[in-house]
């Protein structure tokens, strides 16, 4: 595919991020209470919604830089390249955690139905399919800058210890504090996240180094 029709198709794979992501919410008003989801804007107490929003706004925000790159040909800017990693290292997290913890303890069936199935899979393997071969960087992504992809980890696991832990006013529905062992599941999943980053940032350069050559 030449480059041109390539960064036409990923600009095509973006919008499509978007708007499953923006369908799933408007679906998420309406969906009953008591199933995989809590309705409404308790919806936003999951991670899996929060990094797939993040990957949506990462993808809006790239837009008007990528059809200048497929108009005027300019490479993205590094800051984009950061927030794409970081963006994309979240939905990562998010397909690997139901991989490899969530299906195996609640049932693979209940991760993949409806708009879990957007959320948990398809989403996050197109993020992670627009950013490794999308990205065309004339600059390699830096180890500093896979630091960032811990901040929604951060963020996000500040709010759910202060929640779980401190004020009691979710449930531990990951399963973190079993045992109270919470800071066994935070030192893992920072760990586990920074070599998500480490990962996608690798095979991002790898890809661009071949592209480079030809």
């Amino acid at each position: 595919m030449r480059s041109g029709a390539k960064r036409a198709a990923f600009i095509a794979v973006d919008v499509f991020i978007i708007v499953m992501v923006v369908l799933s919410g408007i679906f998420g008003i309406f969906e009953a209470a008591g199933t995989l989801w809590q309705s409404g804007a308790r919806r936003f107490v999951y991670f899996t919604i929060d990094s797939n929003v993040l990957a949506a706004l990462s993808a809006l925000i790239a837009l008007p830089f990528k059809f200048r790159r497929l108009i005027r040909g300019r490479p993205l800017p590094t800051p984009l390249l950061i927030l794409d990693l970081t963006s994309t290292c979240a939905v990562t997290v998010t397909f690997l955690t139901v991989i490899f913890f969530l299906g195996p303890t609640l049932g693979f069936s209940a991760m993949y139905v409806g708009n879990s199935l957007w959320l948990h899979m398809i989403c996050p393997l197109l993020c992670i399919a627009s950013f490794v071969f999308d990205a065309e960087s004339d600059k390699r992504i830096r180890i500093p800058y896979a630091l960032f992809a811990l901040l929604p980890v951060l963020v996000y696991g500040a709010v759910y210890f202060t929640e779980v832990i401190i004020v009691g006013g979710w449930r531990d529905f990951y399963g973190f504090n079993a045992g109270g062992l919470w800071y066994v599941s935070a030192v893992v999943m920072l760990a586990a996240t920074f070599l998500i980053a480490l990962g996608l940032r690798a095979l991002e350069n790898a890809v661009s180094g071949i592209r480079r050559k030809r």
